[in-house]
């Protein structure tokens, strides 16, 4: 516990000051951090779905190719043909597979499919990381309080009151205690600081009903990442946080609110 507390004191830290910082002529300063996630996050899961041949280079195509679609996400998003870049991506990267689907005799249309999801699946999440740093510091400290909250609140409150499972074959220890604590807690807290911040020109009522939504999003991204996690038989995705684990670890709950949140700005 106390390892998991400094590691996350320390991941604060350096995370805000990435935060504060990356705007103006230093934007690049948060939107190269998303990028270097992705990447990162990107070979964790590949690493993960070849448990038993993690030597088999042709698997770790999908690194590079988030590494690729978030660069050029983080640079081209504000562009208003973005969306034709992102259309032309996918085409490209479904010719590139096809190909290697051919040709290559041990490359199975699972590969295929799972090579797909981890580039998609790895990269989206940062890239509306950064979209939204961009758009403006509040909405991304507003998703960080959130998502974070929510994961605090539903762990401390679960771990002492939590006494009905939410998903026991999935991730045991989540209990519905904990997560209607995380919900209630991370939603309020969001949902105030959204609202009183002006992060968005709404109703007190919509924000927080905004802020438990993502809330809601943020645990099914925690117990998504579990059940990947359970499905091959591994506590964690890597270790490169002591006590909390890898990026994905990490980062798993924001992810999913980051990419609902991304869209909700886009839209209003």
């Amino acid at each position: 516990m106390k390892t998991r507390i400094i590691t996350g004191a320390l991941f604060a830290v350096i995370l805000g000051l990435f935060v504060y910082f990356g705007e103006g002529s230093l934007e690049w300063l948060f939107s190269g951090l998303c990028v270097v996630l992705a990447t990162t996050a990107s070979f964790e899961f590949t690493r993960m779905l070849n448990k038993e041949n993690p030597k088999r280079l042709i698997s770790y195509m999908a690194v590079d190719f988030t590494f690729i679609f978030s660069l050029l996400s983080v640079i081209f998003f504000k562009r208003d043909w973005y969306y034709l870049l992102v259309f032309a991506f996918l085409i490209g990267v479904i010719l590139v597979y096809s190909l290697v689907y051919v040709f290559v005799d041990d490359f199975k249309k699972r590969d295929f499919a799972d090579q797909l999801l981890t580039i998609f699946y790895t990269s989206l999440g940062f890239i509306g990381f950064a979209f939204l740093r961009t758009e403006s510091i509040h909405l991304i400290i507003y998703l960080f309080i959130v998502a974070m909250l929510t994961d605090v609140f539903a762990y401390f409150f679960g771990i002492k009151f939590g006494k009905h499972r939410l998903a026991e074959k999935i991730s045991p220890k989540k209990s519905i205690e904990g997560a209607i604590a995380g919900l209630i807690f991370g939603g309020l807290a969001a949902g105030f600081y959204g609202y009183y911040l002006e992060v968005f020109n709404l109703s007190f009522v919509i924000v927080l009903l905004i802020s438990f939504g993502l809330s809601i999003i943020a645990q099914i991204g925690d117990l998504v990442a579990s059940k990947f996690k359970r499905e091959y038989g591994i506590k964690d995705y890597s270790n490169i946080f002591p006590g909390h684990g890898g990026v994905l670890d990490r980062f798993d709950s924001s992810m999913f609110a980051a990419i609902f949140l991304m869209i909700f700005v886009m839209v209003i």
